[in-house]
């Protein structure tokens, strides 16, 4: 790849979040230009079943399991304000 190509993939595929102290190059990973674009959709699906996961919906159907550590390090984002108020009380004691 001709040296303008690659200056111009690092500018675009370069990311830096100074705040956390963290920076990324993808420039030189082999994925063609559509592929952010073909995954749009999975990622979508991905994003969504997360928010879901965070907001209370059952992780484990067999055991009818949600996934709480979101709220136990924050009890302000569970599901209910009655798991809310059990996980302040344990953390009281």
């Amino acid at each position: 790849m001709a040296s303008f190509s690659l200056w111009q993939r690092f500018q675009q595929y370069f990311l830096s979040y100074a705040d956390l102290g963290f920076s990324i190059d993808i420039s030189r990973m082999k994925f063609p230009d559509d592929f952010f674009e073909k995954m749009q959709p999975r990622i979508e699906k991905a994003f969504a079943a997360m928010r879901g996961l965070e907001s209370g919906a059952i992780a484990n159907p067999d055991e009818k399991r949600m996934v709480g550590h979101y709220w136990l390090r924050n009890p302000t984002l569970a599901p209910s304000a009655e798991l809310r108020a059990d996980i302040e009380e344990t953390n009281k004691r």
